[in-house]
Parts: C-alpha cells; structure tokens; sequence
C-alpha cells in the first residue's frame, strides 16, 4: 500500500482515538409481532440509521443501543413486509406489528457476518437457490453459479474458490468442520437445504476467527426447529428421496429430523453387469433446541453425518463421518458468547471379496471452539480460542488370500491444534469508514509449529448506493495426517501458508439492479509437493501432466486420506477479477456472474522440465480463464420457467504427438487446454397450494442441448493420437417437493 493510503489510515484512527461522538449513546428496547396478533417474531433485524443492529428472539423482544441522533429504526424480518418507525422519545417496552409479505428467506452466500467490513458478498433468497437451473434442487450446487468458483468436471464435487486447490477450503456447520462438502461423486450436499438459515461462501478474506485453511471458508448455519406444532415434508426425486419432521420436545424445546437415502444403484443394477462398482449414499440429521440466548442461554444439541458407498458385488468403497455437538449460545446485552464442543469419526473402508483383501482406517476427531463478542459505540472487540484434536487409529488390514500372510497396521497418530485469536473492529461516521485488524496465532500438534496471521479488512462507504472494500492477510494451512505417515508420508513436513489481497466495489444501480467487482490475488509459499520418497525403496511419483487423473486426485485427496511423500518446495499463485449483476424484481430472476483468472503452480524446483512459457511456474489442473454463467428465470402464475448458460473455459493439459517413423511418444508439458465447455440448462417448477403447504413438481434438464464437451484428452496407441473423453450427456432430474408452510 502506498505511503497515502497509509498516512490516511492512521489519520482516520488517531481522529477517532482523540474524538470519540458527542452524541451519547440511548438503549431501546421493543417487541416485534406479527400484524393483529400478539405472535412474536424471532428472528427480525432492528437496524438504526448509522449502522447499529438487534435480533429479536425468541420472544419478538429485542435490544439495542443507538446514537441519540438517531430518529428512525427499521424493522425487516423473513416472510414480512418491512417497516420503518420513529424512535420513540420514552424509554418504556414499545410493540412493532409487521405485516405477512412476499419476501423469501435469505440465504447469505458471503465472506463475513452480518456488519459492513468484509470482503463483497452475493445474496440469493432460499426460493431462487431452489430454481436455479443446473443445480440439480441442491444448496451447494447452486453456489458454483457465482464469482470465483471454478467448474469441476463431471459435476464430481468440491469446491474450488480462485485457483485455490479443493484441499484449500474448509467446511463448517454450526462452527463445526466436516471433512466434505458433497457425496461422493457431487451429486449432492451433505446437508439438506430446507434444515438451513444461513450459508456463507468465502472466497478469499476471512477474518481471524477461522484458520487452518488457505484458500476458501464455507460455513452452513442450521436453523431452529419450530416449537409450536409437528410439521412433515420431504422429496421425492430420480436420485433419492428425503424426509424431514419437526415440532415441540418438552421443556419448550424444539427437534428437527431428516434422512435422505439414494437409489440410483438399485434401480441402475439390473442393467449393468455384475463387476460394475456403483454409487449410493445415506445422510442423517438431528438438531434439537432449548432455551432462549437472552434468557439463561440456548444449548442445542445435534447429531449429523454421511454415509458414501461405491460397491459392486466383489468390491465395495465406503466413506462414513459422524459428528456430535452441543453449541451453545448466551447473550447478555451487547455480549455475546458461543461455545461449540463436538466429537466425530471419519471411516474410509475397502473391501475385496474376490482377492480376499480388506482395510478399515478410522480417525476420531473433536474439539471445542469458543467465541465472545463485545458490541461498543464505536465498533466491536471480538475474540475467541479453538481446541481441535484427532487420533489416526491403527490401519486394520485383512489379508486372507491362503498365498499372503496375515497384516496388521500398528501405528497411529495423535495431535492437537491450538488457536487464540481476536479483532478490533473502529468505525467512523455510522458505517461511512470502519476497520477491522486481527491475529490469529496457533500451534499445530502435526508439526509442532506456532504460526502467526496477522489479517486487515477496511471498507469506505463513499454513498448510499456505493461501497468499497479492501482485505489483506496471511492464511496457514497444516498438512493432513496422511502427508505426515511415518511410513509413505515425510514427518518433517511443516504447513504452507498464502498471502491474500483483495480490493472490490459494490452499487446499487438504477432499476434495482445489484453489480459488484472484485480484483483479487493470492500468493502461496512452502507449498507440499509430491516428490520421490527417499525411504529405500522408495517410488517416484508420476509426473503431473494435467488432465482427468491429477485433477480427481486433487478432489479426493484431502477426503481418502493419500499419504503421499510431500516436500515444502512449492509455491502458487493465483489473481484475476470478479463480476456480479443482479436484479431480481416481481417476476422475474436475471443474474450474470463472470470470473476472470489465471492459476499457476510450481513443482519440483531440482527437475528438468520447465514449461514452455521458459519459467518454473505451470498452470494449475483447474485453471480456468474465463467463466461465465448466466441465469434467468420468469415465474407465469403457478409455473416457473428458466434457464441457465454456462461457457467457461477448458482445462489445461499435455498433448501427446506420435512419430510413426521412429515410433517415439512425446508428450508437451501443458502445452493446450481443452475446447471451451458450453452448456444450457433449463428448468420448470408447478407448483400447487395447499392447507398445510405447497407441492413442488420440478423438471431439471442439464445440458439441454446434448453438447459434446469434452473433460479429457488421453493418448490412444492404436489410433496414434490423443483421443476425447466425452462430457456427460443431456441429463434429466425430475422431482417432487413437498413443503410444509414454515
């Protein structure tokens, strides 16, 4: 940063330091119902005019601290029409009633909580997640349509934010990690969407209270089971089918139940032949509530998990996790408190009838994670600790093939990482200017390190309708149990770590249109890097041409757990610029997102091959130019039609020549990318109302067209040439939704 912006930095904190507002701060304090009726809201925003806000809780009350220049309040809830009031002059309990509106449930697909200094963020209302087209009706899948996130091919899951590897992005729910965000394969999340208030995607610039994660933050929020009376609803779909029920538990608590089970391998098995190994899947989840975070604190203990399996009737692949938690949230005043201990197991499982070959690793993680949050006139003081340990339990392997003898794994791996962190958050004029500095320090029991993120995010608001925002920091990421095996991994390998930097400006346009840039880039150091294990006998790993291969691996390796012989010796780098328009009014839905980016990566520094462009730096597997998605959709009454235009550009490979006289093969190292991939998706809902809710009837058509893309070229022998992988054909997904009024 220039010496100015500097100067100007420290002028805006020493002004603020040295004169603190004249004006003195008032408490309010209210009840928020709805229209006619004396049933509370919980859930609604209370929003000042200089940026103060309050929650209502359970009981509609709610309580909030303002400037006493302030002279109206603004109250918005989900599902009603919002109000703006004056403040009143007494300071005795006044009632809002708003009344029962249009506006959908908003689902914040963003970088931060819900205050002004974060990185840019994109909004979408739980209704147009579910009409996206393309998304297959699922939560996660629908978020690939914006900024920054790169197309995985065949749809096979992960997430891959700014030429970031897969490994890079963590998962959160309720301040819970989990090691995956969709089944194996991607057909789907983990977690259903309708048992969801809030999903935040972070592509780059998260603040100090998450760590180990260099690249990308997703966090899920789960919502609060409804405590007045039993609901059902469910789906009934070409891939699988899900229930969910909720309703009261005694103590004035709350319980919300869901199960989806997949049967696309029942119904594929009678056409296949016996040795085909297909995919099926189980997802599970309980959350119950109880309490109030204002009155005595909220404790709501839950219980989720997966259940992946690839099977045919000699072989079978199962990968299982199970978390338990018990989050707990108290509230007094303008403090907050969250504390969320939990326990888990991750299981990865083969087994092979025909050779007589079995294994089973199991890990058991846990942890707690603490959070405290003090909200002041002049900004907030946030600070927290994180408690996150594992055990690798023995590799139980099962040889009983009469020619091999019996093995059994013996070693195991135990470690803990520790974190403290905290921020400051200083804003000048309500929401005009704010900063907000932090560290996070943490030691990881793997390597034994004690790291340090120093992190900064700074916004200006330059006018009602236009906003800027800058973010610098540094993100440490530890090596996974595998990268450290004693036996196939280096136990010398210490965590690697990114520099981010971000600068982006959001309007509010005529016509209610939306559009937001962000320029980005990212600067990785002590990468791990696969290199020949120096242990006698040792293997030299393949090298990395790029294609379908390396960029499964890239997927799965953080989930399978590859233990791989890794050295610090990597670096990556990544920059381009994020585009957003949206308008969404009445009927209709219209949202263009474009992603410019280049990717590169290094790898063994001491090997001869260089790429063609005469430096060490390669491009990433995933790297992607240009993508653009275009999606529009018009409601007509009860029916609901759109559709959805991705182009986005092919993925970087090797291309193979062959010399018929010599018979030699030659490969250039990433030396073309593949044919731009194009595809339209179209999509049509039918609704229809009921008493107790509505059902949905959606037609889902990806790849409308029937478009030959490719996702892969390898070389064929036999025809002399490098030979297409064709991409996935035009693909249906029917279903039926039934969904009770919430």
């Amino acid at each position: 940063m220039g010496d100015r912006f500097v100067a100007t930095v420290a002028f805006a904190i020493v002004f603020a330091i040295s004169g603190t507002a004249l004006a003195a701060p008032r408490t309010i304090r209210g009840v928020v119902t709805e229209q006619g009726s004396p049933t509370p809201i919980e859930g609604a925003s209370v929003l000042g005019e200089r940026g103060d806000i309050a929650v209502t809780d359970l009981d509609g009350y709610f309580t909030i601290i303002i400037d006493d220049r302030d002279r109206e309040l603004t109250i918005a809830a989900s599902g009603f029409i919002a109000r703006t009031i004056k403040v009143p002059r007494d300071d005795a309990v006044f009632r809002v009633e708003l009344r029962a509106g249009s506006s959908g449930e908003v689902i914040e697909v963003s970088g931060r909580a819900p205050e002004e200094t974060k990185p840019l963020s994109y909004a979408l209302t739980a209704d147009e997640i579910r009409v996206i087209p393309g998304a297959g009706n699922d939560i996660l899948r629908a978020i690939q349509i914006l900024p920054g996130v790169a197309r995985i091919p065949y749809s096979f899951g992960g997430i891959v934010l700014r030429g970031m590897s897969p490994r890079d992005t963590a998962v959160f729910l309720d301040g819970i990690e989990v090691p995956l965000a969709f089944h194996f394969g991607g057909v789907t999340s983990f977690y259903p969407g309708g048992m969801l208030s809030d999903i935040k995607l972070t592509s780059g610039g998260f603040d100090a209270s998450y760590g180990r994660a260099q690249g990308g933050l997703v966090t899920l929020a789960t919502r609060e089971p409804r405590r007045d009376r039993w609901r059902m609803g469910g789906s009934i779909g070409l891939l699988d089918s899900s229930v969910q029920f909720e309703g009261p538990l005694p103590g004035k608590g709350g319980i919300i139940v869901g199960l989806r089970r997949s049967y696309f391998d029942a119904v594929i098995d009678p056409f296949v032949e016996e040795d085909v190994p297909l995919p099926s899947y189980w997802d599970y989840q309980i959350r119950t509530s109880w309490g109030d975070p204002r009155k005595g604190g909220r404790i709501s203990p839950m219980i989720f998990g997966s259940i992946d399996r690839v099977a045919s009737d000699q072989i079978s692949l199962t990968s299982t996790f199970l978390r338990l938690a018990a989050p707990m949230h108290r509230q007094w005043g303008p403090t907050t408190l969250h504390v969320v201990p939990w326990l888990g197991l991750n299981r990865l499982s083969f087994d092979d009838k025909e050779e007589g070959q079995q294994f089973a690793r199991p890990t058991y993680p846990g942890g707690i994670r603490a959070e405290l949050t003090r909200d002041v006139r002049w900004g907030h003081l946030r600070g927290g600790a994180e408690l996150s340990s594992g055990y690798l339990a023995p590799t139980q392997v099962n040889f009983t093939d009469p020619e091999a003898d019996e093995i059994r794994g013996t070693s195991t791996l135990a470690w803990t990482d520790i974190a403290l962190w905290t921020e400051v958050r200083y804003k000048l004029d309500g929401e005009r200017f704010a900063l907000k500095p932090g560290v996070r320090a943490e030691v990881y029991g793997l390597t034994g390190e004690l790291v340090v993120d120093p992190r900064l995010n700074i916004h200006q608001q330059l006018s009602p309708e236009l906003t800027m925002r800058q973010s610098i920091g540094r993100y440490h990421q530890p090596p996974t149990p595998g990268d450290v095996d004693s036996e196939s991994g280096n136990i010398e390998l210490d965590s690697s770590y990114v520099d981010q930097l971000s600068l982006g400006v959001d309007a509010k346009l005529p016509h209610e249109i939306t559009t937001s840039v962000t320029g980005f880039f990212h600067y990785g150091q002590q990468i791990g890097i696969r290199l020949r294990n120096p242990r006698p006998g040792g293997d030299a790993p393949e090298p990395n041409l790029g294609g379908l291969g390396p960029t499964f691996e890239l997927l799965l390796e953080k989930q399978l757990g590859f233990a791989v012989y890794r050295e610090n010796i990597g670096r990556s780098r990544s920059g381009g610029a994020e585009v957003m328009i949206k308008r969404n009014v009445g009927s209709w839905f219209t949202m263009l997102s474009y992603t410019f980016a280049i990717s590169q990566r290094t790898d063994d520094p001491r090997a001869t091959d260089i790429s063609r462009t005469g430096t060490p730096w390669r491009p990433f597997e995933l790297d992607q130019r240009h993508n653009l998605q275009i999606a529009v959709s018009k409601k007509l009454t009860n029916w609901r039609f759109g559709a959805r235009l991705q182009v986005v550009s092919g993925n970087p490979y090797s291309p193979t020549t062959y010399d018929r006289l010599s018979g030699t093969v030659h490969q250039d190292p990433w030396g073309a990318n593949l044919p731009t991939y194009v595809s339209l998706d179209l999509r049509a809902d039918r609704r229809w109302r009921r008493c107790w809710g509505d059902i949905n009837l959606y037609i889902d058509i990806q790849n409308v067209t029937n478009r030959g893309n490719i996702e892969g070229r390898e070389f064929n022998f036999e025809l002399g040439a490098d030979e297409d992988i064709p991409g996935l054909p035009i693909i249906p997904f029917i279903g039926v939704e039934f969904l009770p009024t919430i």
